[in-house]
This record gives structure tokens, sequence and C-alpha cells, in this order.
């Protein structure tokens, strides 16, 4: 067998003109699928972004399961003319979309119009409350709760309480939702209107008097 020997000089020159080896990149077949699958060019040993973290995010996972009512309230003044605005949100906005109720104030209706003429979503149910004669006034004021199906079904909702006076329009429900933390088994939802020439030390009076009854 013939030795070869290198010089000094020669070795070095080897090592400049050398390729380094690349590391190998084949995957372990016990890995994850997740991990195994191509990655778009990317490094196949870079593992993929789980599930993004917060409250916020854990929140929106139990959408109607949350320890807390989700409500939107609003004064429409008309909800006639802002249907089609409330619909879209409901249908392009998920944080309104998931709302458990919706709480409306000054809906200027009239017992001539029909409740599915003003409902946003099939998934919504209608409870209302038109101003009265009693107020004083022909028009103008109500007030209207709408729960959502997935939250509570329309036939576990009781009305406990309706008002209208020339200082205060009142609609009191009570709700036996599908989840609810431990301890509380209904929850109990008023929407109060005052308009703004109503006494206000009579019309909490009215309220206080109201809310005491149940």
């Amino acid at each position: 067998m013939t030795r070869i020997s290198y010089s000094r000089d020669a070795l070095i020159s080897l090592n400049l003109h050398s390729t380094p080896l690349k590391p190998s990149l084949t995957p372990d077949p016990r890995w994850p699928m997740e991990i195994l699958r191509e990655n778009k060019g990317r490094d196949a040993r870079k593992r993929p972004r789980g599930k993004r973290a917060g409250v916020r995010n854990r929140l929106r996972d139990r959408a109607h399961r949350a320890p807390l009512l989700s409500i939107l309230l609003a004064n429409v003044q008309s909800l006639d003319n802002k249907l089609d605005d409330l619909q879209a949100r409901i249908k392009f906005q998920s944080d309104i979309q998931d709302c458990n109720l919706l709480c409306f104030a000054e809906l200027w209706l009239n017992p001539a119009v029909p409740n599915h003429a003003i409902q946003l979503a099939e998934f919504f149910s209608v409870h209302r409350m038109d101003r009265t004669a009693d107020s004083g006034k022909s028009r103008d004021g109500g007030v209207c709760v709408m729960e959502n199906n997935s939250w509570c079904n329309n036939a576990n909702v009781v009305t406990l309480t309706r008002s209208c006076s020339p200082n205060l329009e009142l609609l009191a429900l009570k709700f036996h939702p599908f989840y609810l933390p431990r301890d509380f088994n209904s929850v109990i939802i008023n929407t109060v209107y005052i308009p703004p020439q109503a006494n206000m030390d009579t019309a909490l009076c009215e309220l206080h008097e109201a809310l005491t009854q149940f």
C-alpha cells in the first residue's frame, strides 16, 4: 500500500478550497404531520405557530358561553331608517353578531309595525314596548330588546314588567340562558328610557318602585 503524505502548505490549501458539508434536513418520521408537511420553502424543522393567546381570543372562542354578558346598548332615534346599517354590522362584525343582547331606545315605532319587519337577523328574537298614550305623546320613544337564540331560547324569556309614563319607559325581562356561571340561574335585563323633559326625581322613584316588585 502506498502511503501519501502532504506538506503543511498543501493541507492549508485543501482546507481553503474544500466545500463545507450542509446539515441534513431529512425529517424524522416520528415528527408530527404539521412539521413533516412542506412549509413553502422554509426550514422543515421550524415548528408552525399555534393558536393566538390573550383574553380577547379566548372569549371569542367561547362565544355564547362567556362568564359575563355581551350587550349592545344604543339610542337609535328611529329604528326604521337604521335597519340596513345594523344588519350589515351583524353580518360582517363578529363582535356584534355574537352579542347576547341588543338593547335599543327611541324606536319611534307603533303597533302597526310587526316584529318581523324590524328583526335584524333570523337568530335574534324581538321583545319591544312601544310608547303608549300614557306618556302624553303620540309618537317617538319606545324600547326594544333582542336576544341571541344561541344564548337563550325565546321560550325561556319572561316579561316581568312593562311601564310607560311621561317620565319613564321601562321593559324588564327575565332570561334563563343555556349557560350561566355557577350559583346563577337567571338574568334580569331592564331597558329604560327617560325623556329629556321628564322629571328625573319622579322617574327614579318610578324605576325604584318597579324594580322592587320582583
